[in-house]
């Protein structure tokens, strides 16, 4: 076997050795590189990238703003951790940052029970969306309580990097809440004339 492959390789010549040395060179750097990625998409402990990611941010949601777990926050939450929410007026910033948020909405709606309704990942990035319900029995945003119970849904789409959320951004329906505790009053437009 060695014979006749000396036989055929000698007769190529050189040019043909070295494209046929480089293409199976490629073909074992595509094969490691497939096996890498896959690898690299795998953390160790099982399942995928994404759907461990998706964990970390549905624990967010359900044991730490749900669940008043606020000691979660080191585990869950980076300490470099930026937070952006459609009712602030300036990004969270850090652990405490993630503390002082969860600890103000369970203080305005200690009743207060978030529900995941979907989640999509890829690559870093968790999309949430969420439903929330409670009933205001203390101060929000200035606002003495009302007693009133309210349900919002919102989005927040999380990035993590090594198991932890590095940052989040939370769009929800700030307004509709305002009105179902009737802070806010909006009229309804009228019908043109016509």
């Amino acid at each position: 076997m060695r014979r006749m492959f000396k036989q055929r390789t000698s007769r190529m010549g050189r040019g043909r050795q070295a494209f046929v040395a480089v293409a199976a060179l490629a073909v074992g750097i595509a094969e490691l590189t497939r096996r890498l990625v896959r690898r690299g998409n795998r953390p160790e402990k099982g399942g995928t990238m994404t759907e461990d990611n998706k964990r970390v941010t549905r624990r967010a949601i359900e044991e730490l703003f749900a669940g008043g777990k606020l000691e979660l926050a080191d585990e869950i939450f980076a300490s470099e951790w930026v937070g952006h929410d459609v009712a602030m007026p300036e990004p969270s910033r850090g652990r405490d940052g993630v503390r002082q948020v969860v600890q103000g909405y369970r203080t305005a709606f200690p009743d207060l029970n978030v529900t995941v309704d979907e989640q999509i990942a890829e690559g870093d990035r968790v999309c949430t969306r969420w439903t929330a319900r409670g009933t205001h029995g203390g101060e929000f945003f200035g606002a003495p309580a009302t007693n009133k119970q309210a349900t919002v849904t919102g989005m927040t789409i999380d990035r993590v990097r090594d198991g932890q959320i590095v940052e989040s951004r939370t769009n929800w329906d700030a307004l509709g809440l305002m009105q179902q505790l009737g802070l806010v009053s909006m009229p309804m437009p009228s019908p043109a004339e016509g």
